[in-house]
């Protein structure tokens, strides 16, 4: 499996989370951007990484997605999170809780498409 295949979901989420406009919130909440700051970098962090240190890595990424939900659930007024955005954050979470389980048990992070898999 090429490297690039195994760090696109996780920079798909990335770049997902960044095109979201977030030009009130960053000036309203600065914490906001530097949460997602954090999120990006430990997610760049997951990308050719050693296997033992993998699931520590992962992990990281999973904790930093719990942080940005968190606080953008506590200052949801404050930022102007709208329904959509804090759904996706939630999602995001999901995502990289999943691969975290997935890398911590030994697996791939995330399940192959239809086309990869040869029967």
């Amino acid at each position: 499996m090429p490297v690039t295949w195994k760090c696109t979901p996780i920079l798909a989420m990335v770049i997902l989370f960044g095109c979201c406009n977030h030009t009130n919130a960053q000036g309203r909440c600065p914490e906001l951007a530097r949460l997602r700051s954090e999120a990006a970098e430990a997610a760049r962090r997951t990308i050719g990484v050693a296997t033992p240190e993998r699931c520590v890595a992962y992990g990281r990424s999973s904790d930093a997605w719990s942080a940005i939900v968190q606080y953008a659930t506590e200052h949801r007024e404050l930022c102007e999170i709208s329904n959509a955005l804090l759904d996706q954050l939630e999602k995001n979470h999901q995502e990289a809780v999943k691969a975290r389980d997935n890398v911590c048990a030994g697996r791939p992070a995330r399940a192959f498409p239809p086309d990869i898999i040869r029967q």
